[in-house]
């Protein structure tokens, strides 16, 4: 036989061996990218406030070297955009599991400021990062969690229920508002149902509304989010509320 026919794939009884290895090595990577992305939520979550985490903070509570680190990532802005990434994902999907039947505009954008809010006090390393300056300048306009907001807030004033003239004005509105309320309560890990709702209907009060009608929207908002909190995996209540 010429020795360019000869037929080089390994045994058959080989291959099982081989996918074995392959798939063992595929989830050791996997565990270790998740290591790297918990060990950035760490740092972010104990970073005093006006320093910028580093790569050398990350490795030291990942407790890995600088070379396996750049096996993963080539900067810390990778680690970060990836944590917003699924941070949006796992968001959205909440938010179309519980509100997308609605058509109450109020009810609707009072969610997204209450699940942050809940979710800081219940998970403070994700309330820590997804407040921090780094995080929100990587909230593109393509972003769907901007987008989100922007299509409630549009859908909101058509109804008759928000009145603003300048939309990125409120956006800011909601979106300041939140991460500040995200950011303070991460840092205490202390649950207050009734300052949550309040930050809310202050929100509402911004684009608007009626106290009374603000309240409504914000009870009810929250009410489907307690009654969803079985789907929410990150919901953890701490005190009653």
């Amino acid at each position: 036989m010429n020795a360019r026919q000869v037929h080089l794939e390994p045994p058959e009884d080989e291959q099982p061996e081989a996918n074995h290895r392959h798939r063992v090595a595929r989830e050791r990577r996997a565990r270790m990218r998740e290591r790297l992305i918990a060990a950035t939520m760490d740092v972010y979550s104990q970073s005093p406030g006006g320093r910028r985490p580093v790569i050398d903070d990350v490795i030291r509570v990942a407790d890995v070297s600088r070379g396996t680190f750049y096996k993963y990532f080539d900067t810390l802005d990778e680690v970060l955009v990836e944590i917003g990434r699924s941070a949006a994902s796992e968001m959205l999907l909440s938010y179309d599991r519980l509100f997308g039947p609605l058509d109450d505009s109020a009810v609707m954008l009072a969610t997204g400021p209450l699940m942050a809010l809940a979710r800081a006090a219940m998970d403070p390393p994700h309330g820590a990062i997804i407040s921090h300056a780094d995080m929100i300048d990587r909230t593109s306009g393509e972003d769907p969690r901007r987008q989100l907001v922007y299509r409630s807030l549009n859908h909101g004033r058509d109804q008759g229920v928000f009145k603003f003239d300048a939309i990125e004005a409120a956006f800011d509105l909601v979106i300041g508002t939140s991460v500040e309320g995200a950011r303070r309560i991460s840092r205490t890990g202390q649950l207050d149902g009734a300052g949550i709702r309040e930050t809310v209907v202050m929100i509402l009060l911004g684009l608007g509304m009626q106290r009374p009608a603000a309240r409504r929207a914000v009870d009810t908002a929250w009410q489907l989010l307690q009654g969803a909190s079985e789907h929410l995996h990150w919901w953890k209540p701490v005190n009653p509320v």
